[in-house]
């Protein structure tokens, strides 16, 4: 009886750790706006990228999980990366757009970066994984995959590991319980960091790097692991701009323009700014933090007006569980947007 009682005890201290992970200590300014603001007119895009199908050598998805998934989860555009070949042009249309992922080699063979060319569009893709880093002189027109959705996930595997079991019992009674769980997984702060530390100032965007591992396709039962599906819920881009975007091509030519935000929700938050104001909309309440190189500061709400910030900065925002003081509790990433510096022309708000 005492071994059960001790068992039993120690699953609710799991429990309890893993359901409050992450916490922070936060100085926290309140902002309470009573009226919203009279939106402008922006138009709004999301799209995914760095993608892989059965023309991969790793990846057995087809190309219509693909279109299926991306019709249930309401993704405007699809740019698909396998391996060295752009196979998957022979199924695009206006919502599937075809491009490939190459190793940037020299003439020793050695890696020297990895890249995903989309017809004029290149992403520097895995640029924090050591195999991969970028060793290149950036063209300022590259994006840059600041977030790598399976490398965010797996480069932290004895903490994935050991929250494993909470995020089974999550999926049991929804599988998207055990995706928003997986999301604080995502430390986007640091890859911020560590971005603002490379001193480069190209736009960014998140990538996924989904392969189909396991695929069972029988009369009645069609079984993906991992589903397309659950990659796009857990992260996805918003391109933001001021007109409206006429076709694949067009989207491309907009998408270097670098207005992107990468969230963490199907509901986007929207951005512009009025005079020197930034103005901030989220889908809901939330922590918002605005990073600069030497300091941040820690905002609550669904609206904000800020003055609008000089030099590079972030803007990142999280939801949580409850707070205890200055403690917060279950921090999940929202979303994250880069600002411009002044007198760059690129990556700002509408």
């Amino acid at each position: 009886m005492t071994y059960i009682l001790l068992a039993i005890l120690f699953f609710a201290i799991y429990i309890l750790i893993a359901e409050l992970y992450p916490i922070r200590f936060l100085r926290v300014e309140k902002i309470n706006k009573a009226n919203l603001p009279n939106l402008p007119p922006l138009y709004l895009y999301s799209f995914e990228l760095h993608i892989h199908t059965q023309f991969s050598y790793d990846s057995l998805g087809k190309p219509e999980d693909i279109k299926r998934a991306s019709k249930e989860e309401d993704i405007d555009f699809l740019i698909i990366t396998d391996h060295d070949n752009d196979h998957i042009k022979y199924f695009a249309d206006e919502g599937i757009i075809a491009g490939k992922e190459v190793k940037i080699t020299d003439e020793k063979g050695k890696i020297l970066g990895d890249l995903l060319e989309v017809g004029d569009l290149r992403v520097v893709a895995h640029p924090f994984k050591e195999k991969y880093k970028w060793r290149l002189p950036l063209p300022e027109d590259y994006l840059f995959e600041l977030i790598d959705l399976k490398d965010a996930l797996l480069e932290r595997k004895m903490l994935l590991f050991f929250l494993l079991p909470y995020i089974f019992l999550r999926s049991l009674v929804s599988v998207d319980l055990a995706l928003n769980f997986l999301k604080r997984l995502v430390d986007i702060k640091r890859y911020a960091l560590m971005y603002m530390n490379m001193d480069i100032k190209n736009p960014v965007v998140a990538g996924l790097d989904h392969h189909v591992k396991v695929y069972i396709r029988e009369v009645g039962i069609r079984f993906l692991f991992p589903n397309y599906q659950h990659s796009f819920r857990m992260v996805r881009n918003f391109l933001i701009t001021d007109r409206k975007v006429k076709g694949a091509e067009d989207f491309l030519r907009e998408l270097q323009q670098g207005n992107t935000l990468i969230s963490f929700s199907k509901k986007p938050t929207l951005f512009w700014k009025e005079s020197q104001t930034l103005k901030v909309l989220t889908p809901t309440n939330c922590l918002l933090c605005l990073l600069k190189e030497d300091r941040e500061e820690f905002y609550a709400g669904s609206y904000f007006e800020l003055p609008a910030p000089s030099g590079r900065s972030f803007l990142l925002a999280y939801t949580y569980n409850f707070r205890l003081w200055r403690f917060y509790f279950g921090l999940t990433p929202l979303f994250l947007f880069v600002r411009k510096e002044v007198g760059d022309g690129r990556n700002a708000p509408p």
